[in-house]
């Protein structure tokens, strides 16, 4: 080797000189140094570029005002789609026999039907603001004082309209005597216990 040909003094200068060359530091914007060992494949990102950042319309000022009017319309052909894969559901559910294909079957179902309870509940109540609103204008422009709907008023509407639809479906008795006893049930659990005669 060529270090045996060197002696002590030359073999000092030279690890001295192999340190310094591995302790310097690359600088910030150098090229990135790639060993030739290994071939270049072709796919490579030359250029640096930022992370994708999904974007939401719905909050973005520069897409516009969102109007959950106006989506619902764009996009109610989707209730269309769930209410034929909930109804293929059904019948999937009628021919399995399997307990708990049955029982996951009836979970989807429910689940579905519990978002459209929602989804129906939310387009009642824009239903009513939307109404009151055009109400209110037609009496501010005769010169009444503006009133603001506040959510607990939509709330007792929302109520009302329900004990009606009970009302009318022959269902409201029954819905108010579970009512009761579910009140009733959350207020026996505040009562003091008996005490035990000793």
């Amino acid at each position: 080797r060529l270090t045996g040909h060197l002696d002590k003094g030359d073999q000092t200068l030279a690890s001295a000189a192999k340190g310094n060359v591995s302790r310097k530091k690359k600088e910030k914007d150098a090229p990135e140094e790639i060993t030739s060992k290994r071939p270049v494949s072709r796919f490579r990102q030359v250029i640096q570029r930022k992370g994708f950042k999904p974007r939401d319309p719905r909050f973005e000022e520069h897409c516009g005002e969102h109007k959950p009017e106006i989506f619902r319309k764009a996009y109610g052909f989707i209730d269309d789609i769930k209410d034929a894969e909930a109804e293929e559901l059904g019948k999937m559910l009628k021919k399995t026999k399997s307990k708990s294909k049955q029982s996951k079957l009836m979970a989807a179902i429910n689940k579905y039907k519990h978002n459209k309870r929602l989804r129906n509940m939310k387009d009642r109540e824009r239903q009513v603001m939307s109404e009151w609103k055009k109400k209110e204008r037609d009496l501010v422009a005769k010169g009444k004082k503006p009133y603001f709907l506040k959510k607990q008023d939509v709330k007792k509407v929302m109520l009302a309209e329900k004990y009606l639809t009970l009302k009318e479906e022959g269902r409201l008795d029954k819905t108010l005597a579970k009512r009761r006893k579910k009140n009733a049930s959350k207020d026996h659990r505040w009562m003091p216990k008996e005490r035990e005669s000793s």
